[in-house]
């Protein structure tokens, strides 16, 4: 399954994770992507997602923002990490999207509970505000976990997000 992985701000793919992704048998597309110089990021992530034919987005933080608003958009199933629902910087995008309905049946959250970059308080309050929407999420939080996903808890999430959607019978996986 072809799967594009958005890093956060500030950081870039790391090899070990891709490595992770491919044992698990995803196929990853990952852009390193500079948020502060680059304008049109969510435009540059929609049209590799297309033209990638990518079937599963992954995203932390930013990314993990990007990754939501990509498959509500796109309808693709998701797994993000801490991501930054707040993050409404108009400076790394040209075009962000309104998005008013998904066409994601499967998101997954992953949150830390010691995170203290992205409060998962106001994660959570803002996921129940797309939840009003028709917006569906499964959430789970890490009691371990602070902002940086160590590798441990990126396989296993993975796993579980790759195992739900095969027990869902969602095409592809």
């Amino acid at each position: 399954m072809k799967a594009l992985y958005i890093h956060g701000l500030d950081s870039f793919p790391k090899p070990d994770k891709l490595a992770i992704m491919k044992n698990l048998g995803l196929d990853p597309v990952a852009l390193h992507l500079n948020y502060r110089e680059k304008l049109g990021v969510y435009e540059t992530l929609k049209d590799a997602a297309i033209h990638k034919n990518v079937q599963f987005i992954i995203g932390s933080s930013l990314g993990g923002y990007l990754g939501f608003l990509l498959s509500a958009d796109l309808g693709l199933p998701c797994l993000l990490f801490n991501p930054a629902m707040n993050y409404k910087e108009q400076v790394f995008y040209s075009v962000m999207p309104e998005i008013s309905e998904s066409k994601c049946p499967y998101r997954f959250v992953v949150l830390g509970a010691n995170d203290d970059t992205i409060s998962p308080e106001e994660t959570i309050k803002s996921l129940k505000e797309y939840e009003e929407k028709g917006f569906h999420h499964r959430i789970v939080t890490c009691e371990w976990l602070g902002h940086q996903i160590d590798l441990t808890t990126f396989e296993s999430m993975i796993n579980w997000a790759l195992g739900s959607l095969k027990a869902e019978g969602c095409p592809n996986v």
